[in-house]
């Protein structure tokens, strides 16, 4: 298989990251998780808008994923709230 040009994998290598203080590693740490974070919301919320069925599916997919493959962690899905909210306005 042909390499990617795109990557260097002696990028990958180095150890800049280990020459950063504790405190800008964290720094980074944090901007890249709060943009995971951010990306993700927005990300579901235009396949929400698009798909419905879709969303529900990924929702239901997600939840599955997290409690076979994240153990000890617990997430929680708002979507799960509004369901709720909107079967009580129902009755």
């Amino acid at each position: 298989m042909e390499k990617d040009n795109d990557i260097n994998d002696d990028f990958f290598d180095r150890d800049d990251d280990e020459n950063l203080p504790d405190e800008d590693q964290m720094y980074m740490l944090q901007k890249l998780l709060d943009t995971v974070v951010v990306f993700n919301s927005h990300f579901a919320q235009y396949v929400r808008e698009s798909d419905a069925e879709l969303f529900k599916k990924a929702v239901d997919y997600a939840k599955t994923f997290t409690e076979e493959d994240v153990p000890g962690i617990m997430l929680h899905y708002s979507i799960d709230e509004e369901e709720d909210k909107k079967d009580e306005e129902k009755d």
